[in-house]
């Protein structure tokens, strides 16, 4: 009966662990750990819009690859809208002038979570509208299983992102 009982006690918590699934490398240059989702294509895009996510210990990045032919620079935009929520987030393009159609917004992995990463891990996105160089819109909408992945990646990642702060 003890048994039992303890196994029913531990069980919610077991069933309830976090899969993460995230790919633990070395940064080439650094020589420090880094933690990647893997790059995942949108399929409303004809494939051609994907995300990875990437944590080391200083920065959380969501980079988006559209392909070569899109320009981006630091006046490009991303606009984040959730679900059942009329407000927004707009974050700049954080990398360099590029034609190769990579998209990057940083976040400052610290001991508190920047306020747009941690809305993105309890409220599922609706929609990202990425503005090129050129002002042209590049709309992505996500299907319903996209943006379950999405909150479910960013949650671990940035939970996971937290074990990799270094204490000075």
């Amino acid at each position: 009966m003890k048994y039992i009982l303890v196994f029913l006690l531990t069980f919610p918590c077991i069933a309830f662990a976090q899969n993460c699934g995230l790919k633990k490398e070395i940064d080439q240059f650094s020589q420090q750990p880094k933690l990647s989702t893997g790059f995942i294509k949108f399929s409303g895009t004809a494939n051609r819009i994907s995300v990875n996510m990437v944590a080391d210990s200083k920065e959380i990045k969501l980079l988006f690859s559209m392909g070569e032919g899109s320009c981006f620079d630091d006046q490009s935009t991303a606009s984040f809208s959730f679900d059942g929520s009329r407000t927004k987030s707009t974050q700049r393009n954080a990398s360099s002038m590029n034609c190769e159609g990579i998209f990057t917004v940083v976040f400052r992995n610290a001991s508190t979570t920047p306020s747009v990463l941690q809305k993105m891990t309890l409220q599922k996105l609706t929609s990202i509208v990425i503005t090129d160089n050129t002002r042209k819109k590049i709309e992505i909408n996500l299907k319903d299983d996209e943006k379950q992945w999405l909150m479910e990646k960013a949650a671990c990642l940035v939970a996971e992102a937290k074990t990799l702060i270094k204490t000075q």
